[in-house]
């Protein structure tokens, strides 16, 4: 059932990309989705391609890595295509009864597809190329200017970071859960539609009891430990932008701007 998410998976390995400065990579993702929501034409399409994959060939992560990523959203994908090309009213070149076929929804679904893929990818080459505690560090200091009217940085980026620490030990332990009762004679492929609710409230109600004793647990280990929020705390590594993050913030932003003129 999860077997196909693999959310903050991070590669170490050594590439221009793993030595960015975490914050430089957030902002530059940001920037490049936003480019790619942007983007109407083919021209400005071809030139998000093209970014983007050269972003991947930088990072040196295996290009299996990045089609992973796509597999858990193929269905959503499709469904939304099909939809756009049925729905879509304008230049019909087939109707069938109830069904129709639209031109201008085949170049809207196209369009959409490649937008939806570039921004999975832009989002994987993120979380492959850094780690998820420092993608949070860099988020807690791109936020830091709302400390000043007392919004909670330190805490949302802690539950942020705690909840991608525990995505993986849910997928395990849901998986764990799965076998035990298919080794009791449980039939997850076959079934009624209420059927396989109910077979998957038999995984939820476990998994959510299990859920529950470990947040009790991690919060009983920080008040052991004195945790108190950000005041008074410091960072073992604290980050530093280099002129190369600039550069390539440069980069990135002038890439942007090409999509935002055309």
């Amino acid at each position: 059932m999860f077997a196909n998410i693999s959310l903050g998976q991070y590669i170490p390995v050594q590439s221009l990309l793993h030595n960015l400065d975490p914050r430089t990579k957030i902002i530059t993702t940001i920037i490049l989705v936003l480019a790619v929501v942007m983007s109407v034409s083919p021209l400005e399409l071809t030139i998000m391609v093209i970014t983007t994959a050269i972003l991947i060939k930088l990072s040196r992560v295996n290009t299996s890595n990045y089609l992973e990523a796509l597999k858990p959203f193929r269905l959503i994908i499709i469904i939304t295509a099909v939809l756009l090309i049925v729905l879509t009213r304008e230049e019909i070149l087939l109707e069938y009864y109830f069904l129709r076929i639209s031109l201008t929804g085949i170049k809207m679904a196209i369009q959409l597809i490649i937008k939806l893929i570039l921004i999975i990818l832009l989002t994987r080459i993120l979380t492959l190329t850094t780690t998820p505690v420092t993608i949070t560090d860099g988020l807690e200091h791109l936020m830091s200017p709302l400390k000043k009217i007392r919004f909670p940085v330190h805490e949302l980026v802690m539950i942020i970071t705690i909840s991608l620490r525990f995505i993986p030990l849910f997928i395990e332990e849901s998986q764990r859960i799965k076998r035990a009762q298919i080794s009791r004679g449980a039939d997850y492929s076959s079934g009624t539609i209420r059927q396989k609710v109910s077979k998957l409230l038999s995984i939820l109600i476990p998994l959510m009891r299990i859920s529950f004793r470990r947040a009790d647990d991690l919060a009983l280990a920080m008040e052991s430990r004195c945790y108190q929020g950000a005041e008074g705390r410091g960072h073992l590594y604290e980050l530093s932008m280099v002129p190369l993050d600039y550069l390539y913030i440069l980069i990135i932003s002038g890439i942007a701007l090409v999509i935002i003129i055309i």
